[in-house]
């Protein structure tokens, strides 16, 4: 069993966060498409006041851009080498996190920090399932916590 669980506990967590991707996902690029342009052109020429404020829309390009890539990335793991599986999901796991700390518009960060956290303590209870599939009867509530945070990053966006 331990050969089974790990493997599709990986690609729950990934289908998870192409779900909540893909629900955030189109209202914040429409609304990022339309607000954009007209927030740019009413910022000041300074570059730390670019750097500073960043838009909503640009920050929940960062999340939506990262779904994708999760997403890509979870098609193409083998479900038949558990270890490799859980290394890849681990490359994820900084790659997203090292996308949401780019985040830096102060409505989206706090939820993109909170489902960055959430995913690095998800992958840490993969690590342990491998370790001891006796554990894996907390997956349900690991995977509900996961969706929650991510959920709230989309909604975020939505906003």
């Amino acid at each position: 069993m331990k050969t089974i669980r790990a493997p599709f506990a990986v690609g729950a967590a990934a289908a998870l966060l192409l779900l909540a991707g893909c629900s955030g996902g189109g209202s914040a690029s429409n609304q990022g498409d339309a607000a954009a342009p007209s927030s740019a052109a009413s910022s000041t020429p300074s570059a730390a006041a670019s750097v500073a404020e960043q838009s909503k829309a640009d920050a929940c390009k960062i999340i939506i851009d990262s779904f994708t890539d999760v997403s890509q990335a979870s098609s193409s793991m083998s479900t038949s080498d558990p270890t490799a599986a859980l290394a890849s999901f681990k490359e994820l796991v900084t790659k997203v996190q090292t996308d949401f700390q780019g985040i830096t518009n102060a409505e989206i960060a706090p939820a993109a920090q909170d489902a960055s956290t959430t995913l690095s303590n998800y992958a840490a209870f993969l690590e342990q399932i491998a370790a001891d599939p006796s554990k894996a009867s907390e997956l349900g509530n690991q995977v509900t916590a996961l969706q929650n945070s991510f959920t709230a990053a989309g909604k975020a966006c939505e906003g």
